[in-house]
């Protein structure tokens, strides 16, 4: 079968591999698409790492069932695969915190992952999809729906009448911003560098946009803009400076959560500031066991609109994904790969 397969920084290989089979407690997903998420393209260009290489990449996963092992499952169920497979039994998975398990397995990073035509699977990570729900749309939820769910309302605690600032209009952005404002923020203020991501984004209902350009303080602007601050800034790209940008943009008591992944350390303020100020500065990673459904539930309500998807054939994806990757294209939606 094909595989797209990392082979280290900037060496991305669409190879022919032995299908997989099923192994105790697993099943195998024909792949029918997979997104491509930031992390993906930090991979790529260095600045983060897989368990091992070389290893099929893609977390973002929806297919069907075509061998269901020894579970419950049937051939033909239609899928997500939950990102990361918790072990249930160390001290954060007994606590409720299973997203930070220490013995952590999540596809694409830890094991072959969905950018080929077949994936194994825990059978435990298999999770209906709803009918009238699309492929495509369902591998967004399962990460930056879940991941953008669990930074807005377990990790910010988005509640009606907080301001929010979210930085990053991409497919976790858009995710976030729906999910901030279904909480009853107001206003929900949205900054990217893109005047495309944020003309995407101005379609969920978000209350202002802010276009960030070279020398701008994004801190100042929105402090101006909201009068003092806002109550919560999410950050959703993973850089120093819009990390910086989000704690800048606070209001005394506000809270600025970091899910980007980035490896630039982060000056931020004063510890005066801190203290006078109360403010709070807090990572997200990931989602909870049941944080998938929610969202699948929300897009197959309406309550909540998917990203805008741009799909590419998976025998053409190298390429699309490694110019991504340099800079080289900037995608039109959210990268899904499908057969």
């Amino acid at each position: 079968m094909r595989a797209l397969r990392f082979h280290g920084a900037g060496d991305l290989r669409l190879d022919e591999v032995a299908p997989p089979r099923p192994a105790r407690g697993e099943v195998i997903v024909a792949v029918d698409a997979c997104g491509v998420c930031g992390s993906d393209l930090h991979f790529l260009d260095g600045s983060a790492h897989t368990g091992f290489v070389p290893i099929t990449l893609g977390h973002e996963i929806a297919g069907t069932i075509t061998d269901p092992g020894t579970s419950d499952l049937a051939q033909g169920n239609r899928v997500v695969v939950a990102v990361g497979h918790p072990c249930g039994a160390c001290d954060r998975c007994s606590t409720g915190r299973s997203n930070l398990c220490t013995s952590i397995e999540v596809v694409g990073i830890h094991r072959d992952g969905g950018l080929a035509d077949l994936v194994a699977v825990p059978a435990a990570s298999a999770i209906a999809l709803p009918p009238g729900i699309a492929p495509e749309i369902g591998a967004t939820a399962v990460d930056a729906g879940a991941t953008a769910f669990h930074a807005i309302t377990r990790r910010a605690r988005v509640s009606r009448g907080d301001s929010v600032l979210i930085i990053g209009a991409g497919g976790l952005g858009g995710y976030g911003l729906q999910f901030a404002r279904n909480a009853g923020a107001t206003p929900v203020i949205v900054a990217d560098s893109d005047p495309a991501a944020l003309t995407r984004a101005a379609r969920f209902g978000v209350d202002e946009t802010l276009l960030v350009e070279e020398g701008m303080s994004l801190g100042r602007a929105v402090k101006l803009l909201t009068h003092g601050g806002v109550d919560a800034a999410i950050e959703f790209v993973g850089r120093a400076s819009t990390v910086e940008a989000a704690v800048k943009s606070l209001r005394p008591g506000g809270r600025a959560v970091v899910v980007g992944v980035g490896i630039e350390p982060v000056a931020t303020l004063p510890p005066v500031l801190w203290s006078n100020n109360e403010y709070t500065l807090t990572g997200s990673y990931g989602s909870l066991a049941g944080d998938v459904e929610t969202v699948l539930s929300a897009l197959g309500t309406g309550d909540i609109t998917p990203p805008q998807i741009e799909t590419v054939p998976l025998e053409v994806a190298r390429s699309e994904i490694l110019a991504a990757t340099s800079g080289a294209r900037r995608t039109s939606g959210r990268m899904v790969v499908v057969p």
